[in-house]
């Protein structure tokens, strides 16, 4: 059976690759002397770099059997309370970190609380999160949010090292440790025992509650990190700046192979589902296709991969 879903995975994976080629021929033919640009690369890179470290946020609720739609309003609070506490100065830097950091944790915790003592679903509950998170940002803002990153978090968001973004180079190291995590430890293994099957879990000595705590926790600190990124890519506070990140690192994830009943998804799967949702998005933006239009194929592509899944299951 482990063979099985192996070699299902695997050509998931593949699908993927060949889909994310496809969109590449496409965006080389409508930008034949632009896309090949090592510049312009580069500048893909950085843009698919905040949804990598989301949906890699994301792919842990998921391999529990959990989701985390509050993702895009945990970029959003960050975006707009640490740009308040920094104030334009690197001498409120340190304060502007830990605002990012308490914010991480006091949502991945009130998520965790919620599924895991509330007994709320996940969905539910990360959706009251995003409500609460929304309304409390535009009732400190009023609705017009002001000032300026520090110009240390500034250099995270747009500066290079070699020519690769830093965003690229943060986003890389911090997959590659969560693949050897998942693969290689311990703690990879519970996560995916607790997904796969919580009650065998348990009984084998598993702290069910501890793992599906950390996933949740550990999901709202990659936002939070996404959330500084892009506040310094953008030096400004917005209450739109976070767009649609929830249902693009779903839907990166769901994409790169991830099930969505838990149990089984990789980091690597979680790359190329962002990479391709970005190109997808870049596509559909030189088409014209409004900011409505795309909801709804972000839409219908979850729900196609989602039910493909369960068909797949089935055989």
């Amino acid at each position: 059976m482990k063979k099985k879903n192996s070699g299902k995975e695997l050509l998931q994976k593949l699908g993927t690759l060949m889909a994310l080629a496809l969109l590449v021929l496409i965006f080389c033919v409508m930008m034949p002397d632009k896309f090949p640009r090592i510049s312009n690369i580069m500048n893909i890179f950085k843009q698919a770099s905040i949804n990598c470290l989301i949906a890699s946020g994301m792919l842990c609720a998921l391999i529990t059997a959990g989701i985390d739609l509050s993702v895009g309003a945990t970029v959003m609070m960050v975006n707009i309370f640490c740009i308040s506490a920094m104030q334009g100065s690197d001498a409120n830097g340190p304060l502007g970190l830990l605002v990012c950091l308490f914010i991480g944790l006091a949502i991945g915790t009130a998520n965790a609380f919620g599924v895991l003592f509330l007994k709320i679903a996940p969905f539910v509950m990360t959706l009251c999160t995003t409500t609460i998170c929304e309304g409390i940002c535009y009732v400190y803002t009023q609705g017009s949010p002001t000032g300026s990153a520090a110009p240390f978090i500034r250099a995270l968001g747009t500066g290079r090292l070699f020519g690769i973004p830093f965003s690229t180079l943060i986003w890389l190291a911090l997959a590659a440790a969560m693949w050897v995590v998942l693969r290689f430890t311990a703690l990879g293994r519970r996560l995916y025992a607790v997904g796969g099957s919580p009650k065998a879990a348990r009984l084998s000595g598993i702290a069910n509650v501890r793992v599906v705590a950390g996933a949740y926790i550990f999901c709202a600190l990659m936002s939070a990190v996404a959330g500084l990124i892009l506040t310094g890519y953008h030096n400004i506070a917005s209450l739109t700046l976070a767009g649609d990140y929830s249902m693009n690192s779903l839907a990166a994830a769901l994409i790169g192979g991830n099930a969505i009943e838990g149990g089984r998804g990789g980091v690597w799967g979680v790359v190329l589902g962002s990479f391709f949702m970005m190109l997808l998005m870049a596509i559909l933006t030189m088409l014209g296709i409004s900011q409505v239009g795309k909801l709804i194929i972000q839409g219908c592509i979850i729900l196609a991969v989602v039910a493909a899944q369960q068909l797949w299951k089935k055989d």
